[in-house]
């Protein structure tokens, strides 16, 4: 097939795999609801519930702890069945959001949002491992990009609704009913949960290098909470564990390990400097949250248009020109907030987070499907590239707000600080950039059970994909 033809949709969402993926991408949207939910309502939580000594603890609890479950996930998912983790997962999923919902205090929605980050950890891993078991390498890329594509409607409307819903019923209504929606899609994706191909296998379990993560994460983040000389060496010494400590994780657990620590740094350059953009609007450019919700839609539209058709035989690279792009981007948005003002600066904004978007589209749905290719499992893969996005997110986070919490607390006014973390997190795209361009690109064939005819197996259905050159391909261990 030729590498711009594309993947038809109705190949995607064919037969027993696609229902599971149809449901999968319903779950994602209603998650994506609700994770929005969560950061405008959160605010409101505190104050009715008197707890914004919380706040800072409860906002980063799930992430902290989705990275602690990743780094158990992969032996989970080789030992357990898939139907079995996914009802283990909505069974934590509802206690947490139920948590959430009726808490009488902070403490129990901080609880409530740990237990959440666990079980989103743990179907995280599933998630990804499921798309490697039922689609073959040439497919992955096209539902990785319907996946960001899904969260361009949340992403749009989830704000103002949730605003609207606050306001009239309530902030316990405003985060409920997106978990409603969660255990409707789950329901769904376990009718059809027997089309993934699963075989028990031993995988070992590897807990310091995940636990190190976490604790560095932890570490770091009271760091930038509090003050004085200690807080400062707590904070760095975080950032830098960290990151050393993601780095060993991923290279003893796959051959993949140079994609997948590029993935991390790519997902780490990217959404450091996007989740600055309503702050650079907002102080930097004395602006309104409504300005700022239109820069942040950008960068989301650019992404869900540019990700729908991936090419992973294109040249050039598009990994490796996305890159560049963001990269571009991150040092525009650097000099943006460093020099313009007014009008000029949220047009300039816009432009980059647009062209930042556009760039996470070409390289993000390569990216996170290539580590399968050298797996020789799907749910170990799977777990290692959520583990990847989680993590490096995190630490963005805590890079990029910390340090700007620093510079604040230092005395700095908001524009140099903005211009500063944007560079720092300019120099980590540089450093993608140069594993991507080293990067081995795993392209052997992997397509499990083709016969002479050109069809694949997948969960009990025969599937017709085009023949290619040379006879049909080995299968995928």
């Amino acid at each position: 097939m030729p590498a711009d033809a594309g993947i038809p949709l109705r190949q995607i969402f064919h037969g027993a795999r696609g229902s599971f993926l149809a449901a999968l991408l319903l779950a994602e949207l209603a998650a994506a609801m609700q994770g929005i939910a969560y950061t405008t309502v959160l605010p409101v939580i505190a104050n009715d519930l008197d707890g914004y000594a919380l706040f800072g603890a409860t906002l980063a609890a799930g992430t902290v702890s989705a990275v602690l479950m990743l780094g158990f996930s992969a032996p989970i998912l080789a030992r357990v069945r898939p139907g079995t983790v996914l009802l283990a997962a909505t069974v934590l999923y509802v206690i947490g959001a139920a948590a959430c919902v009726f808490a009488p205090t902070m403490v129990v929605v901080l609880a409530g949002s740990l237990v959440r980050g666990i079980a989103g950890g743990l179907m995280g891993g599933f998630g990804m491992g499921a798309i490697g078991g039922l689609y073959d390498e040439r497919e992955r890329p096209r539902v990785m990009g319907l996946f960001a594509f899904v969260w361009l409607l949340p992403s749009l409307v989830g704000p103002a609704l949730n605003g609207v819903i606050t306001e009239f019923a309530g902030w316990r209504w405003a985060i409920g009913w997106p978990a409603i929606a969660v255990v409707v899609a789950r329901i769904f994706m376990g009718t059809a949960v027997r089309a993934i191909p699963w075989q028990r296998r031993h995988e070992p379990v590897r807990p310091v290098a995940g636990l190190v993560v976490t604790g560095c994460l932890a570490l770091g983040a009271w760091g930038s909470a509090a003050s004085g000389s200690w807080a400062i060496v707590a904070f760095v010494v975080g950032v830098i564990g960290a990151a050393a400590a993601i780095i060993v994780f991923l290279l003893r657990g796959a051959a993949a390990a140079r994609i997948l620590i590029t993935f991390a740094i790519l997902c780490a350059a990217f959404f450091g400097a996007y989740e600055l953009l309503s702050l650079a609007v907002i102080e930097g450019f004395a602006f309104t949250v409504v300005w700022a919700a239109g820069v942040l839609m950008a960068g989301l539209i650019a992404w869900s248009v540019s990700g729908l058709r991936p090419r992973p035989d294109a040249r050039p690279d598009r990994v490796v020109v996305g890159i560049v792009l963001a990269v571009v981007a991150t040092g525009a948005l650097a000099v943006t907030v460093a020099t313009a003002s007014g009008l000029v600066a949220i047009a300039l904004s816009v432009a980059a987070a647009g062209l930042a978007g556009w760039g996470m589209g070409l390289a993000y749905p390569l990216l996170s499907t290539e580590p399968f290719a050298l797996s020789a499992s799907a749910s170990t893969a799977g777990a290692l590239i959520a583990f990847a996005e989680t993590a490096g997110t995190a630490w963005a986070a805590l890079l990029g707000g910390g340090l700007y919490s620093a510079l604040h607390t230092a005395g700095w006014m908001p524009r140099p600080s903005l211009a500063l973390v944007y560079g720092v997190f300019a120099v980590v795209g540089v450093a993608g950039l140069v594993l991507a361009l080293r990067r081995r690109r795993g392209r052997a064939a992997s397509v499990p059970d083709v016969d002479a005819e050109g069809r694949r197996e997948v969960g009990g259905e025969q599937l017709d994909l085009p023949r290619r050159e040379g006879g049909p391909a080995q299968p995928r261990g």
